[in-house]
Protein backbone atom coordinates (compact mmCIF):
# COMPACT_ATOMS: atom_id res chain seq x y z
CA UNK A 1 0.00 0.00 0.00
CA UNK A 2 1.48 3.35 -1.05
CA UNK A 3 0.53 6.97 -0.23
CA UNK A 4 0.86 10.19 -2.13
CA UNK A 5 2.11 13.07 0.05
CA UNK A 6 -0.40 15.34 -1.61
CA UNK A 7 -3.34 13.22 -0.49
CA UNK A 8 -5.51 14.52 2.31
CA UNK A 9 -5.44 13.05 5.79
CA UNK A 10 -8.99 11.73 5.28
CA UNK A 11 -7.93 9.89 2.10
CA UNK A 12 -4.93 8.38 3.83
CA UNK A 13 -6.96 7.08 6.75
CA UNK A 14 -9.61 5.75 4.37
CA UNK A 15 -6.92 3.65 2.69
CA UNK A 16 -5.64 2.43 6.05
CA UNK A 17 -9.17 1.40 7.06
CA UNK A 18 -9.70 -0.47 3.80
CA UNK A 19 -6.40 -2.31 4.22
CA UNK A 20 -7.25 -3.37 7.76
CA UNK A 21 -10.65 -4.69 6.72
CA UNK A 22 -9.06 -6.52 3.81
CA UNK A 23 -6.93 -8.59 6.14
CA UNK A 24 -10.16 -9.79 7.80
CA UNK A 25 -8.22 -10.11 11.05
CA UNK A 26 -9.91 -7.11 12.74
CA UNK A 27 -13.54 -6.31 13.40
CA UNK A 28 -15.11 -3.07 12.20
CA UNK A 29 -15.30 -1.71 15.75
CA UNK A 30 -11.66 -2.48 16.39
CA UNK A 31 -10.69 -0.84 13.14
CA UNK A 32 -12.46 2.34 14.23
CA UNK A 33 -10.51 2.45 17.50
CA UNK A 34 -7.24 2.00 15.64
CA UNK A 35 -8.21 4.80 13.22
CA UNK A 36 -9.18 7.22 16.01
CA UNK A 37 -5.94 6.58 17.85
CA UNK A 38 -3.96 6.99 14.69
CA UNK A 39 -5.84 10.25 13.89
CA UNK A 40 -5.09 11.71 17.31
CA UNK A 41 -1.45 10.72 17.02
CA UNK A 42 -1.29 12.22 13.54
CA UNK A 43 -2.83 15.47 14.79
CA UNK A 44 -0.21 15.74 17.51
CA UNK A 45 2.53 15.06 14.99
CA UNK A 46 1.08 17.67 12.62
CA UNK A 47 0.78 20.35 15.33
CA UNK A 48 4.29 19.57 16.52
CA UNK A 49 5.62 19.63 12.98
CA UNK A 50 4.03 23.04 12.27
CA UNK A 51 5.23 24.51 15.58
CA UNK A 52 1.66 25.11 16.87
CA UNK A 53 0.38 24.66 20.42
CA UNK A 54 -3.02 23.96 21.94
CA UNK A 55 -4.31 26.77 24.16
CA UNK A 56 -6.95 26.20 26.80
CA UNK A 57 -9.26 28.90 28.11
CA UNK A 58 -11.25 28.33 31.30
CA UNK A 59 -13.96 31.02 31.43
CA UNK A 60 -16.22 31.67 34.44
CA UNK A 61 -19.05 34.24 34.11
CA UNK A 62 -20.32 33.98 37.69
CA UNK A 63 -22.88 31.35 36.77
CA UNK A 64 -21.06 28.60 34.88
CA UNK A 65 -17.65 27.47 33.65
CA UNK A 66 -16.85 27.16 29.96
CA UNK A 67 -13.67 25.53 28.66
CA UNK A 68 -12.43 26.17 25.14
CA UNK A 69 -9.33 24.60 23.51
CA UNK A 70 -7.88 26.23 20.42
CA UNK A 71 -4.88 25.56 18.24
CA UNK A 72 -3.05 28.82 17.74
CA UNK A 73 -6.13 30.79 18.88
CA UNK A 74 -6.48 33.88 21.06
CA UNK A 75 -8.86 35.15 23.75
CA UNK A 76 -11.17 36.84 21.26
CA UNK A 77 -11.69 33.59 19.35
CA UNK A 78 -12.12 31.67 22.59
CA UNK A 79 -14.93 34.02 23.68
CA UNK A 80 -16.67 33.60 20.33
CA UNK A 81 -16.28 29.80 20.58
CA UNK A 82 -17.82 29.99 24.08
CA UNK A 83 -20.72 32.00 22.58
CA UNK A 84 -20.04 35.02 24.83
CA UNK A 85 -21.31 37.99 22.80
CA UNK A 86 -22.86 40.26 25.47
CA UNK A 87 -20.97 43.22 26.90
CA UNK A 88 -18.78 42.26 29.84
CA UNK A 89 -15.81 43.32 31.90
CA UNK A 90 -12.83 41.19 32.96
CA UNK A 91 -12.71 40.69 36.72
CA UNK A 92 -9.52 38.61 36.77
CA UNK A 93 -7.19 36.93 34.31
CA UNK A 94 -4.50 34.38 35.18
CA UNK A 95 -2.22 32.64 32.69
CA UNK A 96 -0.30 29.44 33.43
CA UNK A 97 1.56 28.12 30.40
CA UNK A 98 -0.97 27.50 27.64
CA UNK A 99 -3.89 27.68 30.06
CA UNK A 100 -5.75 30.92 30.77
CA UNK A 101 -8.23 31.24 33.64
CA UNK A 102 -10.64 34.09 33.04
CA UNK A 103 -13.38 35.49 35.30
CA UNK A 104 -15.80 37.90 33.60
CA UNK A 105 -18.85 39.86 34.67
CA UNK A 106 -21.60 40.86 32.26
CA UNK A 107 -22.39 44.59 32.02
CA UNK A 108 -25.55 46.51 31.18
CA UNK A 109 -26.36 50.13 30.22
CA UNK A 110 -27.29 52.67 32.92
CA UNK A 111 -28.71 56.10 31.99
CA UNK A 112 -27.41 59.17 33.86
CA UNK A 113 -29.32 62.47 33.79
CA UNK A 114 -27.75 65.69 35.04
CA UNK A 115 -29.33 69.04 34.23
CA UNK A 116 -30.04 69.14 30.48
CA UNK A 117 -27.55 66.35 29.74
CA UNK A 118 -28.29 62.65 29.44
CA UNK A 119 -25.82 59.86 28.64
CA UNK A 120 -25.40 56.10 29.05
CA UNK A 121 -22.55 54.10 30.59
CA UNK A 122 -21.87 50.36 30.65
CA UNK A 123 -21.44 48.89 34.11
CA UNK A 124 -21.81 45.72 36.14
CA UNK A 125 -23.10 45.45 39.67
CA UNK A 126 -22.16 48.74 41.39
CA UNK A 127 -23.67 51.48 43.56
CA UNK A 128 -24.93 54.82 42.28
CA UNK A 129 -22.04 56.65 43.96
CA UNK A 130 -19.46 54.31 42.36
CA UNK A 131 -20.90 54.84 38.87
CA UNK A 132 -20.94 58.63 39.29
CA UNK A 133 -17.32 58.47 40.38
CA UNK A 134 -16.39 56.43 37.29
CA UNK A 135 -17.78 59.14 34.98
CA UNK A 136 -16.13 61.97 36.93
CA UNK A 137 -19.15 63.34 38.79
CA UNK A 138 -18.18 64.11 42.35
CA UNK A 139 -20.82 64.52 45.04
CA UNK A 140 -20.64 66.86 48.02
CA UNK A 141 -22.93 67.14 51.03
CA UNK A 142 -25.37 69.50 49.29
CA UNK A 143 -25.84 67.51 46.07
CA UNK A 144 -28.84 65.22 45.57
CA UNK A 145 -29.21 61.99 43.60
CA UNK A 146 -32.02 59.57 42.77
CA UNK A 147 -31.96 56.75 43.72
CA UNK A 148 -29.88 57.03 46.90
CA UNK A 149 -26.10 56.99 46.51
CA UNK A 150 -25.69 53.53 48.11
CA UNK A 151 -28.31 51.88 45.87
CA UNK A 152 -27.01 48.96 43.78
CA UNK A 153 -28.04 49.59 40.18
CA UNK A 154 -29.50 47.19 37.65
CA UNK A 155 -30.34 47.44 33.97
CA UNK A 156 -33.61 49.24 34.78
CA UNK A 157 -31.94 51.99 36.82
CA UNK A 158 -31.90 55.63 35.69
CA UNK A 159 -29.66 57.87 37.79
CA UNK A 160 -30.71 61.51 38.23
CA UNK A 161 -27.99 63.79 39.61
CA UNK A 162 -28.79 67.26 40.97
CA UNK A 163 -25.84 69.61 41.39
CA UNK A 164 -26.82 71.81 44.35
CA UNK A 165 -24.85 74.96 45.12
CA UNK A 166 -25.33 78.01 47.30
CA UNK A 167 -24.16 81.29 45.76
CA UNK A 168 -23.88 84.56 47.69
CA UNK A 169 -24.54 87.97 46.10
CA UNK A 170 -25.60 91.57 46.69
CA UNK A 171 -27.97 94.04 45.01
CA UNK A 172 -29.18 97.61 45.52
CA UNK A 173 -32.88 97.80 46.36
CA UNK A 174 -35.25 100.77 46.45
CA UNK A 175 -36.97 101.42 49.78
CA UNK A 176 -40.33 103.09 49.01
CA UNK A 177 -41.30 105.96 51.28
CA UNK A 178 -44.37 105.77 53.48
CA UNK A 179 -47.16 108.34 53.48
CA UNK A 180 -48.69 109.36 56.79
CA UNK A 181 -51.96 111.21 57.28
CA UNK A 182 -52.24 114.32 59.43
CA UNK A 183 -55.35 116.31 60.27
CA UNK A 184 -55.44 120.08 60.69
CA UNK A 185 -58.05 122.74 61.37
CA UNK A 186 -56.04 125.14 59.22
CA UNK A 187 -57.72 123.63 56.17
CA UNK A 188 -61.41 123.41 55.48
CA UNK A 189 -63.00 120.03 55.72
CA UNK A 190 -62.87 118.25 52.38
CA UNK A 191 -59.59 119.93 51.40
CA UNK A 192 -56.19 118.28 51.62
CA UNK A 193 -52.55 118.83 50.77
CA UNK A 194 -49.92 116.23 49.86
CA UNK A 195 -46.26 116.57 50.79
CA UNK A 196 -44.33 114.10 48.65
CA UNK A 197 -41.76 111.82 50.27
CA UNK A 198 -38.51 110.44 48.89
CA UNK A 199 -37.50 106.82 48.31
CA UNK A 200 -34.43 105.43 50.04
CA UNK A 201 -31.91 102.74 49.05
CA UNK A 202 -30.51 99.69 50.78
CA UNK A 203 -27.92 97.05 49.98
CA UNK A 204 -29.28 93.51 50.20
CA UNK A 205 -27.02 90.54 50.98
CA UNK A 206 -28.54 87.24 49.83
CA UNK A 207 -27.80 83.56 49.22
CA UNK A 208 -29.27 81.75 46.20
CA UNK A 209 -29.90 78.02 46.10
CA UNK A 210 -29.24 76.73 42.60
CA UNK A 211 -29.98 73.25 41.26
CA UNK A 212 -28.15 72.41 38.04
CA UNK A 213 -27.48 76.14 37.60
CA UNK A 214 -31.11 77.27 37.99
CA UNK A 215 -32.13 79.49 40.93
CA UNK A 216 -34.87 77.75 42.93
CA UNK A 217 -34.77 79.70 46.18
CA UNK A 218 -33.32 82.91 47.64
CA UNK A 219 -32.52 83.69 51.27
CA UNK A 220 -31.98 87.24 52.58
CA UNK A 221 -28.92 87.30 54.84
CA UNK A 222 -28.77 91.00 55.72
CA UNK A 223 -29.88 94.50 54.66
CA UNK A 224 -27.76 97.63 54.93
CA UNK A 225 -29.36 101.09 54.63
CA UNK A 226 -27.60 103.39 52.13
CA UNK A 227 -30.04 106.32 52.16
CA UNK A 228 -33.04 106.59 54.48
CA UNK A 229 -36.48 107.06 52.93
CA UNK A 230 -38.24 110.34 53.76
CA UNK A 231 -41.90 109.89 54.63
CA UNK A 232 -44.57 111.81 52.75
CA UNK A 233 -47.61 113.47 54.30
CA UNK A 234 -51.23 113.88 53.43
CA UNK A 235 -52.66 116.82 55.37
CA UNK A 236 -56.44 116.65 55.66
CA UNK A 237 -58.54 119.66 56.64
CA UNK A 238 -61.05 119.40 59.47
CA UNK A 239 -62.39 122.98 59.69
CA UNK A 240 -65.99 123.55 58.69
CA UNK A 241 -66.10 125.42 55.35
CA UNK A 242 -67.12 129.06 55.52
CA UNK A 243 -70.74 129.56 54.66
CA UNK A 244 -71.37 131.28 51.37
CA UNK A 245 -72.68 134.78 51.65
CA UNK A 246 -76.34 134.93 50.91
CA UNK A 247 -77.51 137.06 48.04
CA UNK A 248 -79.12 140.36 49.02
CA UNK A 249 -79.34 141.93 45.57
CA UNK A 250 -78.61 141.28 41.88
CA UNK A 251 -76.85 142.96 39.02
CA UNK A 252 -80.26 143.84 37.62
CA UNK A 253 -80.91 146.24 40.50
CA UNK A 254 -77.38 147.60 40.68
CA UNK A 255 -76.26 150.58 38.64
CA UNK A 256 -73.31 149.56 36.48
CA UNK A 257 -71.24 151.08 33.69
CA UNK A 258 -71.73 148.02 31.47
CA UNK A 259 -74.76 148.10 29.21
CA UNK A 260 -74.65 144.31 28.71
CA UNK A 261 -77.11 142.11 30.56
CA UNK A 262 -76.47 138.47 31.51
CA UNK A 263 -79.06 135.83 30.65
CA UNK A 264 -79.73 135.48 34.38
CA UNK A 265 -79.16 138.32 36.86
CA UNK A 266 -75.98 137.89 38.90
CA UNK A 267 -76.64 137.36 42.62
CA UNK A 268 -74.64 139.80 44.76
CA UNK A 269 -73.90 139.74 48.49
CA UNK A 270 -74.09 142.63 50.93
CA UNK A 271 -70.68 143.89 49.74
CA UNK A 272 -71.77 143.92 46.11
CA UNK A 273 -69.64 140.89 45.21
CA UNK A 274 -70.94 137.94 43.17
CA UNK A 275 -72.08 135.04 45.34
CA UNK A 276 -71.21 132.38 42.76
CA UNK A 277 -68.04 132.51 40.66
CA UNK A 278 -65.25 130.25 39.45
CA UNK A 279 -62.26 132.35 40.39
CA UNK A 280 -61.22 135.85 41.34
CA UNK A 281 -58.20 137.91 40.34
CA UNK A 282 -57.01 141.45 40.99
CA UNK A 283 -55.44 143.24 38.01
CA UNK A 284 -54.73 146.75 36.78
CA UNK A 285 -57.27 148.22 34.37
CA UNK A 286 -57.20 151.10 31.90
CA UNK A 287 -59.99 152.63 29.80
CA UNK A 288 -60.61 153.16 26.07
CA UNK A 289 -63.51 154.35 23.91
CA UNK A 290 -64.64 154.26 20.26
CA UNK A 291 -61.88 153.97 17.66
CA UNK A 292 -64.07 153.49 14.61
CA UNK A 293 -63.28 149.78 14.42
CA UNK A 294 -65.06 146.65 15.51
CA UNK A 295 -63.75 144.54 18.36
CA UNK A 296 -61.27 141.76 17.59
CA UNK A 297 -64.10 139.23 17.81
CA UNK A 298 -66.19 141.18 15.26
CA UNK A 299 -68.78 142.68 17.59
CA UNK A 300 -69.47 146.41 17.76
CA UNK A 301 -67.86 147.96 20.85
CA UNK A 302 -70.05 149.03 23.74
CA UNK A 303 -69.63 149.32 27.51
CA UNK A 304 -69.32 145.76 28.81
CA UNK A 305 -67.05 144.48 26.03
CA UNK A 306 -63.48 144.63 27.31
CA UNK A 307 -60.02 144.12 25.83
CA UNK A 308 -57.91 141.29 27.31
CA UNK A 309 -54.86 139.17 26.68
CA UNK A 310 -56.68 136.14 25.18
CA UNK A 311 -53.87 133.79 26.22
CA UNK A 312 -54.76 134.60 29.85
CA UNK A 313 -58.48 135.38 29.62
CA UNK A 314 -59.95 133.64 26.57
CA UNK A 315 -62.40 135.44 24.30
CA UNK A 316 -65.99 134.91 25.38
CA UNK A 317 -65.16 134.71 29.10
CA UNK A 318 -67.99 136.18 31.20
CA UNK A 319 -66.99 138.32 34.18
CA UNK A 320 -68.20 140.74 36.84
CA UNK A 321 -65.85 143.70 37.42
CA UNK A 322 -65.61 146.34 40.16
CA UNK A 323 -62.81 148.60 41.36
CA UNK A 324 -60.99 147.51 44.49
CA UNK A 325 -61.99 150.71 46.30
CA UNK A 326 -65.65 150.18 45.33
CA UNK A 327 -65.90 153.53 43.54
CA UNK A 328 -66.57 151.95 40.13
CA UNK A 329 -69.03 149.13 39.49
CA UNK A 330 -68.27 148.20 35.90
CA UNK A 331 -70.63 145.20 36.16
CA UNK A 332 -71.22 142.34 33.76
CA UNK A 333 -68.50 142.10 31.07
CA UNK A 334 -67.44 139.81 28.20
CA UNK A 335 -63.90 139.39 26.81
CA UNK A 336 -64.32 140.52 23.17
CA UNK A 337 -61.32 142.66 22.21
CA UNK A 338 -57.56 142.99 22.62
CA UNK A 339 -54.89 145.63 22.13
CA UNK A 340 -51.21 146.48 21.98
CA UNK A 341 -51.04 146.83 25.76
CA UNK A 342 -50.68 143.05 26.12
CA UNK A 343 -47.05 143.31 24.99
CA UNK A 344 -45.93 145.44 27.93
CA UNK A 345 -48.76 144.73 30.38
CA UNK A 346 -49.94 141.18 29.55
CA UNK A 347 -52.08 140.75 32.65
CA UNK A 348 -53.92 144.07 32.36
CA UNK A 349 -57.41 144.61 30.98
CA UNK A 350 -58.79 147.60 29.05
CA UNK A 351 -62.38 148.57 29.90
CA UNK A 352 -64.59 150.18 27.24
CA UNK A 353 -66.32 153.44 28.21
CA UNK A 354 -68.85 155.41 26.17
CA UNK A 355 -66.96 158.75 26.24
CA UNK A 356 -63.45 160.15 26.46
CA UNK A 357 -64.35 162.05 29.61
CA UNK A 358 -65.45 158.80 31.27
CA UNK A 359 -62.13 157.22 30.24
CA UNK A 360 -60.17 160.14 31.66
CA UNK A 361 -62.14 160.01 34.90
CA UNK A 362 -61.41 156.29 35.31
CA UNK A 363 -57.75 156.59 34.40
CA UNK A 364 -55.74 153.60 35.63
CA UNK A 365 -56.75 151.67 38.73
CA UNK A 366 -56.89 148.19 40.27
CA UNK A 367 -60.03 146.17 39.76
CA UNK A 368 -61.42 142.86 41.00
CA UNK A 369 -62.45 140.48 38.24
CA UNK A 370 -64.82 137.64 39.15
CA UNK A 371 -64.79 134.88 36.54
CA UNK A 372 -68.38 133.70 36.53
CA UNK A 373 -69.47 130.06 36.66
Amino acid sequence: MSFNCKESVGTVFSKIGSALRATKKFSVKYCRVILATTLAFATVLTVSYLGLSVKRFNIFDGMEYKTVSLVGGNLEKALLRANITDNFEIVSKKKNGNTTDLVIRYTFPVTIKTGNEEFTVETSSATVAEILGLVGIGMDDDDMVKPEADTVVDKKTTIEFFDVEYVKGTEIETVPFETTTEYTAALAKGNSQVVSGKNGEQKVYYTEKRINGEVVERFIDNKEIITTAVSGKKIVGTAAPAAKASAVTTSATTKTISTLSPATPIALDANGNPVNYKSKRTVQATAYTYTGHRCSTGVNPQPGYIAVNPSIIPYGTKMYIKSCDGSYIYGYAVAADTGGFIKSRPTNVDLFFATNSACNAFGRRNVEIYILE
